[in-house]
């Protein structure tokens, strides 16, 4: 006997029992025997591909390929791999050539079949079905993919079948037969799946979830499937472990890969994060949702340039400019103005440029009827520095229609809802219903609050939804880009004159500042300034940021270096989730370039306790070029003043327009030796220090910036001035080129 093919047989067996990760080691042994090596590689390639290892399982099966040229499985399974990673030319290749050794290879058929489903040819599909039902009468996959492609969706529930096609098939059948497919099969965990499914409340889909995964015992798949839902309601603690079950038994899925590393995002784990989908791309290759996904976990750790490259791989669509525009602003560099609109310029020009939308007559006075867009009406930026506004616009001039993207349920939603006069909340709706639902209401004026930050939908407005279509606060940093974007919603210093060549909306700046803060009722009273308390008899001054870790840039660090060592035995104070993830923690310490033993690092804290942090902090230190907004009104609340430098985006100039709408635009420096220098020297006067903290926050209460009566009638004269400006053209095009309105 060969004592070489022993380990072979080991692997077989290891393989037959189940055991694919303790098949590896036997067959890597194998790989050099003469007469069974060739094999061994077919069959390490196949045991990787399970475990979800593609890019190792690539290597041997191309092997396996050159050595097997007889046998069709290896070019079939590159060819899975190939669609897995979403590259249908070399998938199509791979099931073409496995079909060229074995024309009767059944699985190779029906990948083809899928190929041609997925292109929207239903016919070449059903032939390539027929032809391996022919060869596999019985196969529930392939009884569950011809129901499909004939639209009898609920026949391979009946026949049995219990994969992820069939059961999102099935929820496209009415309510009603689903209803009673689920009372004909009460134990039949299928059918109450796909019920969760097809379910338009999100708590009836989570409900009949958990009934299914326990009728299932916890099947793998319903484990991914409720993890997926509970993501979409933002339950991410629920949804983690859920997720990361599933990916054990389904280890191949790149879809629960991805979520589960927004899950780990979402509950501030950036390394676990980071190395989850870090290591999902070497599998799947360069997957646009996984690289998006990755851009964010590094951008996250404070790691800008690494996103940006991450952000940039992800192709050139729609879909990945407006990720990238995400991105982008955080970039010390390609964060300026005029890179911000070229990266726009870009993703505009592959939107179509909207037909007008006439208004509903030509009265300049009359009552309009206004639409806010947004997932942040509730305890967001977008809560915080638009609800007093909003609140404050007149009745007589204004009917709102709130159009809410996510489940909200705080006091600022319920102050959000009761200003309403009408609010609908929509579930993960596609551009087109979502499109559809915004026309149903007739909008004179359309604000979008999302951009393209999380869960924005920023480019449903190219669709042009309302004669009058404007951007406002939410991931507000640049231009959008966007065809039929018509206004951005500004002030004289976010967009001082001369910056229009940035932006491709007109800019509809308004008399103080473009928002009005609301505070928390929580937040505590101002403190003494730390530096002159008796338990500082030193009066060692205490710097502090409490932005993330996204903000703070290598330029950003340096500065903070050269303000520590100008101001002597200094302490600087960061307080930010990324900061309570160890990794990220131990990373940042160890690129700041910083000391150590001078820094006093923060991570999660409740929203009162972080307020309350600034009774430890004299100056606050704001970040460029991405400045910060609700974090820099935070501040000036709680009495700390901020150094701020301008930077030429509309994310480098929150600081700037809330500093000089409370009269503090002396604390704004226009380069970093400015910026250095008037930290230390607000360092060095700490009586006009406590002078100012004692009084910021009724000066911030009379001024522009918290007083929302001033800003509703601002904003009402500026909305105003746009509808009319729509009429005055709409009656222009009407009478004719040249004649008086």
């Amino acid at each position: 006997m060969n004592h070489l093919a022993q380990p072979f047989r080991r692997g077989l067996a290891e393989l037959a029992a189940g055991r694919t990760e303790a098949a590896l080691p036997w067959l890597q042994a194998s790989l050099d025997d003469p007469h069974d090596g060739a094999l061994a590689q077919l069959n390490l390639g196949m045991a990787l591909a399970d475990l979800g290892r593609l890019s190792e399982a690539e290597r041997h099966l191309q092997a396996a390929a050159r050595q097997c040229p007889s046998i069709a499985e290896p070019r079939f399974r590159l060819a899975q791999i190939a669609a897995q990673r979403l590259n249908a030319a070399a998938a199509r290749q791979g099931y073409e050539g496995a079909l060229a050794i074995d024309p009767c290879h059944v699985m190779s058929l029906a990948g083809l079949g899928s190929l041609h489903e997925a292109a929207g040819e239903t016919e070449a599909a059903s032939r390539l079905v027929r032809h391996a039902l022919l060869l596999a009468p019985d196969d529930a996959g392939l009884l569950a993919m011809e129901a499909r492609l004939t639209g009898d969706v609920l026949a391979p529930l009946h026949a049995g079948a219990a994969d992820l096609d069939t059961l999102r098939a099935a929820a496209g059948a009415p309510l009603p037969l689903l209803e009673a497919g689920c009372a004909a099969a009460p134990l039949d965990w299928r059918w109450r799946a796909a019920l969760a499914l097809a379910q338009p409340d999100a708590e009836a889909a989570i409900a009949a979830l958990r009934l299914a995964c326990i009728l299932s015992g916890d099947a793998p798949l319903l484990l991914g499937l409720m993890g997926q839902k509970l993501m979409a309601q933002r339950r991410h603690a629920e949804a983690a472990p859920l997720l990361a079950a599933a990916i054990v038994a389904q280890p191949a899925d790149a879809g629960l890969r991805s979520q589960y590393g927004i899950a780990l995002l979402r509950l501030h784990r950036l390394a676990e994060a980071r190395t989850v989908l870090e290591a999902a791309v070497d599998d799947f290759g360069p997957l646009p949702a996984l690289l998006s996904n990755l851009a964010l976990a590094l951008v996250g750790q404070g790691r800008q340039e690494e996103a940006l490259c991450a952000a940039r791989r992800t192709g050139g669509n729609v879909l990945a400019l407006g990720a990238l525009l995400g991105i982008q602003p955080y970039h010390p560099r390609e964060g300026s103005a005029a890179a911000l609109h070229a990266t726009a310029h870009l993703l505009g020009a592959q939107l179509r440029a909207p037909a007008r939308l006439h208004p509903p007559g030509f009265n300049p006075a009359r009552r309009l009827r206004l639409a806010l867009l947004s997932a942040g009406f509730g305890r967001h930026p977008v809560g915080w520095l638009t609800l007093a506004g909003i609140e404050a616009l007149p009745r007589t001039e204004f009917e709102i229609v709130a159009h809410s993207l996510r489940p909200q349920q705080d006091a600022l939603a319920r102050r959000f809802q009761a200003r309403a006069d009408q609010w609908h909340e929509h579930g993960r709706l596609s551009e087109a219903q979502l499109a559809e639902a915004i026309l149903a209401d007739a909008p004179d004026i359309l604000i979008d609050l999302g951009g393209h930050g999380e869960g924005g939908r920023v480019t449903v407005l190219s669709q042009r939804l309302a004669p009058v279509q404007v951007k406002w606060v939410g991931a507000q940093s640049a231009t959008t880009g966007v065809p039929g974007v018509d206004w951005m919603l500004t002030d004289r210093w976010q967009t001082p004159p001369g910056c229009e060549p940035h932006y491709t909306e007109k800019l509809l700046r308004l008399a103080d500042g473009y928002v009005c803060y609301t505070p928390p009722p929580w937040g505590p009273p101002v403190g003494p300034l730390p530096a002159l308390r008796d338990e500082n008899p030193r009066r060692h001054v205490t710097f502090g940021c409490f932005n993330n870790l996204a903000k703070i840039t290598p330029d950003v660090l340096a500065c903070w270096a050269a303000i520590l060592h100008a101001v002597p035995c200094s302490r600087l104070v960061l307080r930010t989730h990324a900061l309570g993830d160890v990794g990220t923690r131990d990373a940042f310490l160890a690129r700041c370039g910083l000391d150590p033993s001078r820094l006093d690092l923060h991570g999660y804290t409740p929203h009162e306790e972080l307020l309350d942090g600034y009774n430890a902090i004299d100056i606050g230190l704001d970040p460029f070029p991405y400045a910060g907004g609700l974090t820099a009104c935070e501040a000036l609340w709680m009495g700390v003043p901020l150094v701020a430098m301008a930077g030429s985006s509309f994310a480098g100039r929150h600081a700037v327009s809330h500093l000089n709408n409370v009269g503090l635009g002396d604390w704004v420096a226009e380069d970093a030796a400015g910026y250095v220098a008037r930290a230390v020297a607000a360092a060095r006067d700490l009586p006009a220090l406590a002078l100012l903290r004692a009084g910021l926050r009724s000066r911030m209460e009379a001024s522009p910036l918290m007083d929302a009566p001033r800003f509703g009638t601002s904003l009402a004269a500026a909305l105003r001035h746009a509808w009319q400006v729509r009429c005055h053209d709409e009656l222009r095009a009407h009478s004719g080129a040249g004649n008086a309105m």
